[in-house]
């Protein structure tokens, strides 16, 4: 399932094809920041490897719930936090 309603302008298009330099990312230590935060796009990377950009909706002491961003489309994902292994 895609998230269409969001809209996005030429800068942030920009911003989203950026994949951040491991100077910029915060470690799996820092998972708490991600607690309580909503509509806030971050780049994460997980403990398989994968990494994306991820549009939290919500977020609890245990998940995240939100979209990815694959290619041009968001997919609805919730990932667990203590899947996250870096994140910004």
């Amino acid at each position: 399932m895609s998230y269409q309603s969001c809209l996005f302008n030429d800068a942030q298009k920009s911003v989203l094809k950026y994949t951040p330099r491991h100077h910029h990312i915060l470690a799996e230590k820092y998972i708490s920041l991600l607690k309580n935060q909503t509509d806030t796009i971050v780049y994460l990377t997980l403990k398989n490897n994968l990494s994306y950009w991820y549009f939290i909706k919500s977020c609890n002491d245990n998940q995240l719930t939100g979209f990815v961003k694959l290619n041009e489309k968001w997919v609805y994902k919730t990932i667990l936090l203590s899947n996250i292994l870096e994140f910004c």
